[in-house]
């Protein structure tokens, strides 16, 4: 590249994954980072909060502004790892994702103030204008912005739906986007892959009416799962049971923490409709009811998966009653919630998916919906961002192919730098782990995962050796009873290795020798080795 660039933009979350979005853009003088969420481990990862980006490449000193697009955990989620970094810091969220924020810091006992925005601010970034745009997606307030200056403008939409007739909010601002992007000299869009393998187009949240209607006129106990955060969705199944006379209540603490918020934002207001909490609904098995669950992606605590293990006191699944699974699995959730399938299945209730009937939406763009949006757009550049390698390597294809677009397939930790000139450089970085997060918001190290899983599938043997009375202790954990069986025989084995093969060893090597021997013995009736730990009195 001849020249600096006069606009860098860092993938460092959200691409090769879907969770942990975060996009650096960079000038001399300033940062502007668009979201900082979190990305939920899979089960491998034994308890882990969530994972987040690491960061510390960036210059705590520069200004910086840190722009919320939406409200979704993997966008908010992060967002106390951030504050207290930078010395020169905004924030800026649209009204209901700040009012969940500050609910984070609350709970962490933090303070940074945040600018509530709109699609009628703007923002500046060094030379350069941010202009918010209103899309639709599954969240309310949901936001894309258009950087415009020096002859360049660059369209960022991490998660829409292309919208234009949607039930509640305002349509996608599809003539705001024309306006700005298209005039400038070099056009650069990056946009949404979740869907890309849907060569259809998305269904509006409108288009579930008829259906959910339906169900809801039955004279039967309803159960409905679904993402707590889709307001929209929430609204609907409100004002649907409101008009056949149905009273609802809520299990799961996330659905309350959403509907506080979007009431504080005045969006919807959920004491409007004959709600109680769980513990306040008079008759629970009542056919007029209906019960909103958190969980819908099989979580282990969720209200869901308690229901469907018969673990819950105030309701239980029975024959008659239906549950509504208004959500689809997220890939990888496929197998935690066949199982609970079953499970329902077994306790008598019937389940209705998006199978059955219109119960669910997507959030995000089928291809059908990338064309009719880009055939009002004229980009020069074309990046897919926002999915999981595979998406964006689908999308970079079906934008070179189907729109003869310029397109670039981009991972995390790879940066598109644009000078003055309008050159376009790519470059890459050394990938960073990301921070794993566990318990009280406190780091962990990506060993002692490893650490974790061995003793989750070997169990631990404890060896404590009292060399002065040639004595040892041992007690083990996560090995089958059978054991008990064999237990005399691996003592004296462990004991000869102790105080005859090595008596006088130092400890440390006689100890790791007991390590070693105690491993050894224990295989011979397991068929593995499991952990051992050794130390002295």
């Amino acid at each position: 590249m001849k020249s600096d660039p006069i606009l860098s933009i860092k993938l460092l979350g959200g691409v090769d994954e879907i969770g942990s979005n975060m996009t650096v853009l960079e000038t001399k003088k300033e940062y502007f980072i668009i979201d900082y969420g979190i990305l939920f481990p899979n089960d491998e990862v034994f308890d882990l909060n969530y994972l987040i980006v690491d960061f510390s490449d960036l210059d705590e000193k520069k200004k910086t502004t840190l722009f919320i697009t939406h409200g979704h955990e993997d966008h908010i989620g992060a967002i106390t790892h951030i504050v207290n970094y930078f010395f020169n810091f905004k924030v800026y969220a649209p009204d209901f994702a700040a009012n969940l924020i500050r609910k984070k810091l609350i709970q962490r006992k933090f303070t940074s103030p945040i600018k509530v925005y709109t699609d009628k601010d703007v923002i500046n970034f060094d030379g350069f204008k941010v202009h918010p745009i209103h899309v639709t997606h599954s969240i309310p307030q949901t936001h894309g912005i258009v950087v415009t200056g020096k002859s360049l403008s660059v369209l960022f939409i991490s998660d829409f739906k292309y919208d234009l007739n949607p039930l509640y909010e305002k349509a996608f601002d599809i003539e705001k986007v024309k306006e700005l992007f298209n005039k400038e000299q070099m056009r650069i869009c990056l946009l949404d892959s979740t869907n890309i393998l849907n060569p259809g187009k998305t269904d509006s949240e409108r288009d579930l009416l008829d259906d959910i209607d339906h169900l809801l006129s039955q004279k039967r106990r309803t159960f409905v799962t679904l993402f707590s955060s889709n307001i929209y969705r929430l609204r609907t199944f409100f004002e649907v049971a409101k008009k056949h006379n149905k009273k609802i209540s809520a299990v799961g603490r996330s659905i309350y923490n959403y509907l506080e918020a979007a009431q504080q934002s005045k969006i919807f207001n959920y004491e409007d409709y004959n709600f109680s909490g769980e513990k306040s609904v008079s008759s629970p098995n009542s056919d007029d009811l209906v019960v909103f669950l958190t969980g819908s992606q099989g979580d282990f605590m969720g209200a869901l998966k308690r229901l469907a293990n018969n673990d819950h006191k105030t309701f239980k699944f029975k024959e008659g009653d239906q549950v509504i699974f208004s959500s689809k699995p997220i890939p990888g959730n496929e197998k935690k919630i066949s199982n609970i399938y079953n499970d329902i299945t077994a306790l008598g209730a019937d389940i209705v998916t998006s199978r059955d009937y219109k119960v669910h939406a997507s959030g995000h763009p089928g291809q059908e919906d990338l064309k009719q949006l880009l055939s009002n757009l004229n980009p020069t550049h074309y990046i897919p961002i926002h999915g999981e390698t595979y998406f964006l390597k689908k999308h970079a294809e079906f934008a070179k192919k189907e729109l003869g677009l310029n397109s670039y397939f981009l991972g995390n930790f790879d940066t598109l730098n644009i000078t003055e000139n309008h050159e376009l450089e790519i470059t890459s970085s050394e990938k960073k782990e990301p921070i794993l997060i566990h318990g009280n918001y406190l780091e962990i190290e990506k060993d002692k995962i490893s650490q974790r899983r061995k003793l989750a599938s070997l169990g631990v043997v404890f060896i404590t050796l009292d060399t002065k009375k040639k004595a040892f202790d041992m007690t083990y954990q996560g090995l089958p009873d059978s054991i008990n069986e064999h237990v005399d025989v691996i003592q004296n084995l462990i004991k000869g290795c102790a105080y005859n093969e090595h008596k006088n060893s130092p400890s440390d090597k006689r100890n790791e020798g007991v390590r070693i021997k105690a491993r050894q013995a224990f295989s011979q009736f397991l068929g593995y080795r499991p952990v051992v730990i050794v130390h002295d009195v």
